[in-house]
C-alpha cells in the first residue's frame, strides 16, 4: 500500500525513483517496498490528503536503470544461487543484467519491447497519479522548495536528507538522442500530464 500518515490523515503516494525514500525518512518512516503499491488504497480516498513527488520521465528512467543494475550487482550471490523459477520477474531481469553488457540502449530496447512492464521502477508515473489522485504534486527537480511547502501544509518542521542516490560510477554509456525519443514516446502520457518537455534539446543528463 502507499504510505499512510494517521497523524496527518494523509497518504503519501510513493512513486519509485522519485526521492520517496528521502521523503519517508523525513516523515519518520523506514522505507518498505510495500509503500509503492496502490492497489489497496481505501475506498474513502477523498477523506485523506494525498501527496506525491514526480520526476522528469527520462531522468527517472536513467535512475531506474542504475538502481536495478546496482541491486543486481549487490545481490549477485543470492540471484545466482536461486532457482530460476522461484524468482520474481524483477529478480529474473536483474539476473539477466548480470549476464549481459547492460547499456542505456539495451534498457531502452527492453522498455519498448515490454520486458520491463512488470517492474515498478519502470511503470509510468500515471499508474500512481490515476489511482491516488494526489492534491499536492512536488517535483524532484524542485524538491527542497516543494518539500518546504509540504512541511507548511503539515504545519511541522521537517528535515529532508537525500538517500538512495544513484551510483554515478556505474557505466551504462550515454543516452543517445534516438533512445531519448523512444523513451519519451513510451512515457508520453507522463510528459503530457506532468508538463515536462519531451525535447532532447532541453534535456540535461
Amino acid at each position: 500500500m502507499s504510505l499512510f500518515l494517521p497523524k496527518h490523515n494523509a497518504i503519501f503516494l510513493h512513486i519509485p525513483k522519485c526521492a520517496g525514500q528521502s521523503i519517508e525518512k523525513a516523515l519518520g518512516f523506514k522505507h518498505h517496498h510495500k509503500y509503492h503499491k496502490v492497489n489497496d488504497l481505501p475506498e474513502n480516498l477523498e477523506k485523506y490528503f494525498r501527496f506525491t513527488f514526480v520526476r522528469h520521465p527520462v531522468r527517472r528512467f536513467i535512475s531506474a536503470c542504475k538502481y536495478n543494475l546496482r541491486v543486481a550487482i549487490s545481490t549477485r550471490h543470492q540471484l545466482e544461487q536461486s532457482n530460476l523459477e522461484s524468482l520474481s520477474p524483477t529478480k529474473k531481469y536483474r539476473l539477466h543484467l548480470l549476464n549481459s553488457k547492460a547499456t542505456f540502449s539495451s534498457f531502452t530496447n527492453d522498455l519498448i519491447s515490454g520486458n520491463l512492464r512488470h517492474m515498478l521502477t519502470f511503470m509510468p508515473q500515471q499508474h500512481w497519479l490515476s489511482a491516488g489522485k494526489p492534491q499536492f504534486i512536488g517535483r524532484v527537480e524542485n524538491i527542497d522548495t516543494d518539500f518546504l511547502l509540504l512541511s507548511n501544509v503539515f504545519n511541522k518542521s521537517l528535515k529532508l536528507k537525500r538517500t538512495n542516490e544513484s551510483n554515478k560510477n556505474l557505466e551504462l554509456g550515454s543516452l543517445s538522442r534516438k533512445d531519448f525519443r523512444r523513451i519519451a514516446a513510451h512515457y508520453q502520457d507522463d510528459f503530457k500530464t506532468l508538463g515536462y518537455s519531451p525535447r532532447y534539446s532541453t534535456f540535461d543528463q
